[in-house]
């Protein structure tokens, strides 16, 4: 386990230092308010950019809207992969956890996050894809590899 903390905080390190301020400031700024889909819940969508991380919380439905749940992440910004006067092509990294309450009783996980992300620059618009990879420990330990969500959110 510490050598897989050991590599991840090697890999958040390399990217800070090899990104750029300005790509960071092309990002839609403010608060996001939106829709989304994330670890346990879908529902609203909300991101909180702080310089080169963000925090994003999603919070409604749980499975087939059976019950509540919310789910907070710490997001990394990385450098942006390619812009251009309209759209602004970057992506991000982190991890976060998830609650759920429901029929189903109680559900508890932790999520590992990769987002590709489209920031639309003449509207405050940003449109993400995610690879959700989690680990659920309530009211079973399962893992699952191939999870996905996504959001689209309105910058003020």
């Amino acid at each position: 386990m510490k050598r897989w903390m050991g590599l991840f905080a090697a890999v958040v390190l390399t990217f800070s230092l090899l990104g750029e301020q300005e790509a960071w400031a092309q990002r839609n700024t403010g608060l996001g308010v939106g829709i989304g889909s994330a670890t346990v819940a879908s529902g609203l969508s909300l991101k909180l950019p702080a310089g080169p991380t963000a925090f994003q919380l999603t919070a409604g439905c749980w499975g087939g809207c059976d019950g509540v749940a919310a789910s907070l992440d710490l997001l990394f910004n990385m450098p942006a992969i390619a812009s251009a006067d309209a759209l602004t092509l970057a992506w991000n990294f982190g991890g976060g956890g998830a609650l759920g309450v429901g029929d189903g009783g109680l559900g508890v996980g932790a999520a590992f996050v990769a987002g590709l992300e489209f920031h639309f620059q003449p509207v405050p618009i940003d449109l993400v894809l995610e690879w959700r990879p989690g680990l659920y420990v309530v009211p079973d330990v399962d893992i699952h590899l191939v999870n996905f969500g996504g959001h689209a959110r309105w910058y003020f």
